[in-house]
């Protein structure tokens, strides 16, 4: 009990303007790390949605540079508290807390080297300030910590899961922390044993408050789906299109330079897929066309957006493009369903669709009129023998 009272671990406890430093810090990370948390979060939807390797490098390389940010902000506000000095026990705390909470989180390389080097950023300058005879020490524990990222890293799923990895990989995190800057602070053992307690809580209290966060934002992500989403198709629903449609009618009626486009497209003679094959087939139908659409309008970077507006009926908005470029589109993907069909319980399904395509017009006094526009074409595409497109009322049979 001396050996802790000589370290000055209470009488730093009773110090009131060091608990309301601490404090300040900890309201900070905890800010921090929920724009962590949340950013990560909404990274990873748009990487799902997207998956492009274009998306995931861009996504990669600016958590990182959030994380780093988050680093330096944490420096200059502890430089700030403490008289423009950040050799602070409590500094690198919150400096290791934000690094290994991202390296469970964010699931990035540049996480990993962000973790790697940054011991070597915060503390490398003061290799050479005194006796240099320990940078070894310094230079073996950074090894350490670079073996300790990558294996945490390639199995955090796993430690995320396994309440006892998980506290063992901390301690192994932050003792190897210490081993780092041990030469810089040169705390005792007692000392470096409480600070490591002290860091596992902190650790601890930071991933209840990020489990909150995650749990909330997964919640609202679900609610967002069900509302937002077709379930079977997975594409965007008729509610989601009666939101989106006001909102490009008012953007694009008073811009009359830009362009805007609907289509809409209806499944040839549906009903037989679920009379001949079973109600299965059917949705499988829905789901291949839905996915096909989806996936060549992204490779297109048309910025069509795709709805289920109802059974087999199918909308498309294309922001900035004229009706004949939305129709060259559409000819494309069409094209690229007849070449690839669906196969099914041994089968090859050849799918036809008809479509009403139109582009908004200064006569238009809100997107109805827009909508029973198109949806009068796709009408005469079908009344005409289906397998057809009609464009501002020319009917157009498929070659």
């Amino acid at each position: 009990m001396s050996t802790i009272l000589e370290a000055g671990v209470f009488p730093k406890l009773l110090n009131v303007d060091a608990n309301i430093n601490a404090i300040i810090i900890g309201l900070i990370t905890v800010g921090l790390v929920t724009i962590l948390t949340v950013m990560s979060y909404s990274f990873e939807d748009i990487s799902r949605r997207h998956k492009n390797r274009s998306y995931d490098i861009i996504l990669g390389l600016t958590e990182g540079a959030v994380v780093v940010i988050s680093m330096i902000l944490v420096q200059h506000i502890f430089k700030a508290l403490n008289a423009g000095s950040s050799t602070n026990w409590f500094y690198a705390t919150t400096q290791m807390t934000l690094l290994l909470y991202s390296l469970y989180t964010m699931q990035n390389t540049v996480i990993e080297f962000v973790n790697i080097i940054a011991p070597l950023y915060i503390f490398g300058h003061h290799l050479f300030e005194g006796d240099t005879s320990y940078n070894v020490i310094f230079i073996l524990a950074l090894i350490a910590m670079a073996v300790t990222v990558i294996y945490i890293a390639h199995n955090k799923n796993n430690l995320l899961n396994d309440e006892w990895k998980y506290m063992a990989l901390q301690i192994i995190y932050g003792g190897i922390w210490w081993m780092i800057i041990w030469p810089i602070y040169r705390f005792s053992p007692i000392k470096t044993i409480y600070i490591l307690i002290g860091f596992i809580i902190y650790m601890s209290l930071i991933r209840f408050v990020a489990k909150w966060i995650r749990n909330s934002f997964n919640d609202y992500n679900n609610l967002s789906e069900k509302v937002n989403y077709d379930e079977l198709t997975g594409v965007r629903n008729r509610a989601n299109f009666d939101e989106v449609s006001t909102e490009v009618f008012k953007v694009y009626s008073k811009d009359k330079d830009i362009p805007l486009t609907v289509a809409m497209f209806d499944i040839d003679h549906f009903k037989k897929f679920n009379d001949n094959y079973g109600h299965m087939t059917g949705d499988k139908v829905l789901s291949y066309v839905a996915s096909s659409f989806e996936h060549q309008l992204f490779q297109k970077t048309t910025r069509g957006q795709l709805f289920r507006y109802g059974g087999e009926e199918f909308i498309i908005i294309f922001r900035g493009l004229t009706d004949n470029e939305s129709v060259k589109i559409i000819k494309d993907i069409r094209h690229h369903i007849l070449d690839d069909p669906l196969e099914y319980n041994g089968e090859s399904l050849t799918i036809r669709i008809s479509f009403g395509i139109s582009q908004l017009q200064p006569a238009d006094r809100n997107f109805n009129d827009l909508f029973k526009r198109v949806d009068h074409y796709l009408y005469e595409s079908k009344e005409s023998g289906r397998n057809r497109i009609t464009v501002e009322d020319e009917t157009f049979t498929f070659n």
